[in-house]
């Protein structure tokens, strides 16, 4: 959630089916604690599970405590003019293209919804509703070059 200073509270979840993948996420996020000490002193951490169709999934949560200028954050652009917003962020190839075979690249490898200060107007997703989009990041899209999300308000 972007405010209209272009403070943002960022959020972190992970989510998996836990009789297939729960001790690989456990191990996963225990990992990117002790890789990424941020998390341990600049969020609350929580986990649970809830059931779905018979699934139960595990979800790990990182809930900022503070908010953070959004031009501080790695690839992010947050301009304000004139009542307008404006919001990109560039990603980091992830995988090489070599790396990805066809029946994995629809694979989804996360999922960022960002909430603007007003409507927006325009975003390169098809998910938009009112002052929210989403974008849903797959492994074939994670190996290209030059991926830049963007959103607008009016």
């Amino acid at each position: 959630m972007i405010d209209e200073e272009g403070m943002a509270v960022v959020n972190f979840s992970a989510i998996a089916d836990k009789s297939q993948a729960g001790s690989e996420i456990s191990q996963l996020t225990w990992q990117v604690q002790q890789l990424i000490p941020e998390l341990n002193t600049n969020y609350e951490s929580r986990n649970y599970t809830f059931e779905e169709d018979y699934t139960e999934y595990i979800i790990y949560e990182w809930i900022a405590k503070r908010k953070v200028p959004v031009n501080d954050i790695r690839g992010a652009t947050w301009t304000a003019k004139n009542g307008s917003y404006e919001f990109g962020l560039s990603l980091d190839r992830v995988f090489g293209p070599e790396e990805i075979v066809e029946a994995d690249k629809n694979d989804v490898v996360m999922t960022i919804t960002l909430t603007m200060p007003d409507e927006i107007t325009f975003a390169n997703t098809p998910f938009v509703e009112g002052d929210t989009a989403r974008w849903t990041l797959t492994k074939e899209l994670l190996s290209q070059n030059n991926t830049v999300l963007r959103a607008i308000t009016g």
